[in-house]
């Protein structure tokens, strides 16, 4: 079973990290939306507190893993927010069971991972990790989430938000991201989205997430300005605003 944080009453609301994430980099969301809802923050296989529990290769087995995790905790339905690699695996859970989510934010994501304005190759990635290892990997790569990199106040946040993650885990998630493709399903959601990301992300373009915003029927975009990759660490309260009016709305 998938580790996780939880805290808090109301509706479930379930957030997702991206690669070399870990629950802790919601900790502004916990507190935050904590006082609304039931916040439910799980760890993807092989990754953080679930550093034990079985690498998933693709995307879909990432998907199912959160699913055995909800049924588990008894929660039927659900607000679902993914980030970045998240992103990918809430739309995933999206296609599989869509009655289950209430609404949907997909944040600094895109509806593929062939990411041809991805500031390098999946590939170049994976090679990294394994000439320079993981933990030099990720603070090269982490700087690139934040406008002002290793000066941004939460880059150590982000830094330690994944620790304990294996290698094997690192490595699978690169393999799942670029072979993964929702985009032949998002004509077919049909609860509110919310598509969210920051003006000057260099993972996903601004590009993608437009046309990740035109391509759901019940969708709205919400940019946010002078933020990259990490934009609810850059400036969490103009982010949870945001979503709360978003989660909030009837």
């Amino acid at each position: 079973m998938l580790n996780f944080r939880r805290h808090g009453r109301g509706p479930a609301l379930v957030f997702q990290h991206g690669y070399l994430g870990g629950n802790s980099l919601w900790n502004p969301q916990l507190t935050f939306f904590s006082r609304m809802f039931d916040v439910i923050i799980p760890d993807a296989p092989g990754y953080a507190g679930s550093a034990g529990e079985p690498v998933a290769e693709t995307i879909a087995e990432m998907a199912e893993a959160n699913f055995a995790l909800l049924d588990h905790l008894g929660i039927d339905d659900f607000c679902l927010v993914g980030h970045s690699m998240g992103g990918m695996i809430v739309q995933e859970m999206a296609a599989q069971q869509e009655r289950r989510i209430r609404k949907l934010v997909l944040y600094g994501t895109a509806c593929s991972g062939k990411m041809p304005r991805r500031f390098e190759t999946f590939e170049e990635t994976a090679n990294s990790v394994r000439q320079d290892g993981l933990e030099a990997m990720g603070r090269r790569i982490g700087k690139t989430w934040f406008v002002e990199g290793e000066d941004a106040p939460n880059y150590w946040l982000c830094q330690n938000s994944g620790n304990g993650t294996t290698l094997e885990a690192a490595l699978a998630g690169l393999r799942a991201m670029p072979a993964w493709d929702g985009s032949d399903r998002l004509g077919n959601l049909s609860m509110p989205v919310m598509v969210m990301g920051g003006d000057r992300d260099r993972s996903y373009s601004l590009d993608e997430m437009v046309h990740l915003y035109r391509s759901i029927p019940n969708a709205r975009l919400g940019l946010l300005p002078h933020c990259a990759h990490n934009a609810h660490l850059e400036k969490p309260d103009l982010f949870n605003q945001i979503l709360a009016d978003f989660l909030l709305e009837t």
